[in-house]
């Protein structure tokens, strides 16, 4: 670039010479100053010598002085505008004269303006033009916030449909919002007794919010209406609705199909809300008839308040038993639970728990309590072994303890303390995983405030139920007549081990549900729970009702049996074996007895039996009663899930 430039320049300096050689040669010494006026230069400096530098604006912005329509000025959005509170007001007088005051507190701000009509209704109608186009405008860019780009434009279908539907297009305009939140926390523990890479913790924080509703039009008849919010407390709050509404002279007034209502404006027929079905309305002549087919998914409950306490009705079914949540710790203590209970409010059991560690799935990032497990089905095991193939009881009439079986003795091996080779291992010997043992990596241990343990009978009620996939886990230490048991691994037996070490501990649940492993027996299917915590004994009744098929009618005990006919089913199934002295004399009513039969404080209602509507009923009937077991008798509640 600069030799073309200094090429153009040295031409012209030279055409010039040509031009005016009589002139060079008059004034000879006036060549030097030619060439000095062609030579191109820079200014060192853009900036003018005279400009000072102030900390103060120097811009001086000048206020309107005219009216506001036709003289007004666009202003940068950094100056301010007209001050808040400033109105614009409009009067006419009787010749039509329209005066424009800018008024603040009542006072002008600035000179009124006067217009003719015919100026003033040119003015507005140029205002309304300009900002009809200015909407518009915003409406094709998506910047309105109202009827911004259409995400799916209408869709035109055949003319056929426009008779049917009363329109040949299809409408869908979806709204709403979805909102994602991705987080990541970081924490870091200085505990000398936590490794080091465990001392720091990092999880990711994920939430979403999702709201939105979809509105879909065929023609002017045809209606679909849905709205989805996560954030509901209930399903039936999210709608969805398809509703056809024929024309005036239509015989078909309305269907709708989805969430309907059934609104009826009668003192003796309430109408149903939460309804989900189908609700016509039709029309001939002047017969108006609506009718509805639906299922309702919505309740009404009553909760009486006396004395300070509330008081409700409650009802549940057999299958209803409180499951995940209450296990025995041993087959030995569920094979006594009957016999400790015949002598209510009496328990001949004899036994103590004095220690229990509980341990599940870490699901809540607690890293004071982490361990990894290696859990056992037979472990503890005398007499109820499901592996008899590889293991050998001991002595099978012995209480649950680690000595009980050779289980134990084969564990005692090194490699079965590696996290990394103990399932590789356990497998090869015969084992199966997820039935017969589980190994769970970062375990969390419970603590105290989230289970209780029935320390007489020997089962633990969790405060939180477990889920499909989560283990369950315990090592306990009880004694019988002074003498000493323990089943598992407990805190003193691996405090001095390295914390990535595998501990012992008994299987009462595994994550994967097997209703023929002998874990499926230590759940217990006799607690029921009433959905409510810190019951009164003032004004508490059950009763336990059997519902005749035949006649529909709820019957307090059973017509039939030679042991079982008109003896109540509350008396029958262990629930009254005692008077209000606690004396053994039936009397017709509930056994409130804390802890054995009832649980107050969370509400549950406890069967001193173990299958009250499975083996212990069968037991109740005569041996050539066996039509009358098999009417009766629900063993499927047992053997099977829910």
């Amino acid at each position: 670039m600069q030799f073309h430039t200094y090429k153009y320049i040295l031409i012209g300096v030279l055409a010039l010479l040509l031009a005016d050689g009589a002139f060079q040669k008059s004034q000879g010494a006036s060549s030097s100053l030619l060439f000095q006026q062609v030579n191109d230069t820079i200014p060192s400096d853009t900036i003018p010598s005279s400009y000072q530098r102030s900390r103060q604006p120097t811009y001086d912005p000048s206020d309107r002085l005219g009216d506001p329509f036709s003289d007004k000025v666009e202003q940068s959005s950094l100056i301010k505008k007209d001050p808040f509170g400033l109105s614009l007001e409009v009067e006419v007088d009787t010749a039509l004269n329209y005066s424009i005051y800018e008024r603040m507190n009542g006072l002008d701000f600035r000179p009124p303006t006067i217009m003719t009509f015919e100026e003033y209704s040119r003015l507005v109608e140029r205002n309304m033009i300009r900002d009809y186009w200015k909407t518009k405008s915003a409406e094709l860019d998506g910047e309105s916030a109202i009827s911004g780009k259409r995400l799916i434009p209408k869709i035109p279908i055949s003319p056929v449909f426009d008779r049917i539907f009363g329109g040949s297009f299809v409408d869908i305009q979806p709204n709403g919002s979805v909102t994602l939140d991705f987080g990541f926390r970081s924490e870091r523990i200085y505990n000398p007794s936590i490794p080091i890479r465990r001392q720091k913790q990092g999880t990711f924080d994920f939430d979403q919010r999702i709201g939105m509703n979809v509105i879909g039009k065929i023609g002017e008849k045809l209606r679909i209406t849905a709205n989805f919010d996560n954030n509901t407390s209930f399903d039936f709050q999210n709608d969805l609705r398809v509703e056809y509404t024929g024309f005036e002279e239509d015989i078909i007034k309305k269907i709708e199909i989805g969430n309907v209502s059934m609104g009826i404006s009668n003192s003796l027929i309430r109408g149903s809300q939460n309804l989900f079905g189908v609700k016509t309305e039709l029309q001939f002549g002047k017969l108006f008839v609506t009718g509805v087919f639906s299922t309702q998914r919505g309740s009404s409950d009553a909760i009486t308040i006396e004395g300070g306490s509330q008081a409700r009705e409650f009802e549940m079914t057999s299958a209803d038993y409180d499951e995940n949540r209450h296990f025995f710790l041993g087959h030995y203590f569920r094979d006594h639970y009957n016999p400790w209970l015949t002598s209510l409010p009496q328990i001949i059991s004899r036994v103590n728990i004095t220690r229990v560690e509980v341990h599940v799935l870490n699901r809540n990032n607690d890293t004071e309590t982490l361990r990894n497990f290696a859990a056992y089905m037979d472990l503890g095991e005398g007499e109820v072994i499901e592996r008899t193939d590889i293991f050998t009881s001991n002595d099978p009439s012995s209480p649950n303890r680690n000595e009980a079986n050779d289980l134990f003795d084969v564990l005692s091996d090194p490699v079965f303390r590696d996290v990394n080779k103990v399932s590789d291992e356990l497998v090869a010997i015969g084992l199966n995983k997820s039935s017969d043992f589980a190994v769970i990596r970062g375990a969390r241990k419970l603590n105290e405030r989230e289970y209780t343990i029935n320390k007489q009978l020997g089962y633990i009620n969790l405060f939180r139920k477990l889920q499909n996939d989560e283990v369950l886990a315990v090592a306990y230490e009880y004694s019988i007549n002074g003498e000493n048991f323990t089943v598992g691994e407990l805190n003193d037996d691996y405090a001095n081990r390295p914390e990535d070490e595998v501990i012992f501990l008994k299987l009462l649940r595994p994550g994967k549900i097997n209703t023929s492993a002998n874990t499926w027996d230590l759940m217990m299917k006799n607690i029921y729970t009433l959905n409510a915590n810190q019951v009164a004994q003032e004004g508490f009744q059950l009763r336990i009702i059997y519902r005749d098929d035949i006649t529909g009618q709820d019957n307090p005990s059973l017509h039939e049996g030679i042991n079982t006919k008109n003896i109540p089913l509350v008396e029958l199934f262990g629930l009254d074996q005692l008077n209000s002295n606690l004396d053994p004399q039936p009397d017709g009513n509930f056994d409130f007895v804390e802890d054995l039969t009832i649980n107050t404080e969370v509400g549950n209602i406890i069967f001193p039996v173990l299958e009250p509507f499975g083996d212990d009923l069968d037991k109740l009937f005569a041996d050539n009663e066996q039509d009358l077991k098999d009417r009766f008798v629900f063993d499927e509640l047992y053997s099977g899930t829910k």
